[in-house]
């Protein structure tokens, strides 16, 4: 089943069916006739987990606008602005429980669900006060301490079948590929945030990239995320625009792909960290979405 607040054209035409028709709503995720180039954005974040009693990922998730105001993006240059670039964003409707095999189900429905999401953005916190654009996600090892030593269990106490990610894409990876690195080019969405912060006065802070996402609940999405987008035939890209580059390749040396991406934020729960956090991720988004869209 989709995401309840997703219109679906089976809930529009279901006898009785209470889903109004909304052909020009961005978050309906469809096609439609519009003047503007919409870049589709949907965006998960986590539940409590061991002392984290309420997750800062599924707050700021949850409180994104449903459309990127224009300054996110006034650094496209000429060619994507004269697209009238819109990015669209929708959350999920919960946050997704810290548990390897719910997220295991989650990840493939989600990708069949919604063909047309040109960036599932992903959320979790780490106990630093900087954030973290990941680079890569590896297929394990996710196990107990003997294989791993900072091995976690997740909030039912299990781990993943084998200590690894072998799920990921209904098991349609191939077993050579253990790790799969992000297609976007995180330094450079890190530069292109340190110039907005020059001449900005609003309050956020230039991520970092990093190549160590933790072999736990972030990586383990961000794995099955990547790998979804690769490998399932059921998760096909319906972008309905010409893409500048390949979102995926899966024939590269270590498998690449650009339509997912993990972002860690800061645990700190404070109205004025949330905020910021709020600030920063709608940064993140902005530049990601016109990193994409340019040739």
């Amino acid at each position: 089943m989709p995401p309840p607040n997703i219109v679906t054209d089976a809930a529009r035409g279901a006898p009785g069916g209470s889903v109004p028709k909304a052909p020009d709503s961005p978050t309906s995720f469809k096609n439609h006739n519009h003047p503007h180039r919409i870049f589709k954005v949907y965006v998960t974040g986590f539940g409590n987990f061991e002392n984290v009693s309420v997750n800062a990922s599924y707050l700021v998730a949850s409180s994104l606008p449903s459309v990127l105001p224009e300054k996110y993006i006034q650094h496209a240059p000429d060619s994507v602005k004269a697209q009238n670039l819109q990015v669209s964003i929708i959350p999920h409707y919960e946050p997704v429980p810290v548990s390897y095999d719910k997220v295991t189900k989650l990840i493939p429905t989600l990708y069949k669900d919604l063909p047309g999401v040109d960036l599932f953005v992903h959320l979790g916190v780490m106990s630093y006060w900087y954030y973290r654009i990941e680079e890569r996600a590896r297929k394990g090892c996710y196990g107990p301490p003997d294989n791993n030593p900072n091995g976690r269990g997740d909030v039912d106490g299990k781990y993943p079948e084998n200590n690894e990610a072998g799920g990921a894409a209904r098991g349609k990876v191939p077993k050579k590929v253990t790790e799969i690195l992000s297609g976007l080019d995180v330094e450079a969405i890190c530069k292109d945030l340190e110039k907005a912060k020059e001449n900005s006065t609003d309050d956020f802070e230039v991520p970092k990239p990093s190549n160590d996402a933790g072999l736990f609940l972030c990586e383990f999405i961000y794995y099955n995320s990547l790998a979804e987008s690769l490998y399932d035939d059921e998760a096909k890209y319906e972008s309905e625009y010409p893409e500048p580059r390949p979102v995926t390749d899966p024939t590269a040396e270590t498998p690449i792909s650009s339509r997912a991406v993990f972002i860690h934020i800061p645990t700190i729960m404070t109205e004025e960290w949330l905020e910021r956090s709020k600030e920063t991720v709608r940064r993140i988004i902005g530049a990601i979405a016109v990193q994409r869209l340019t040739p």
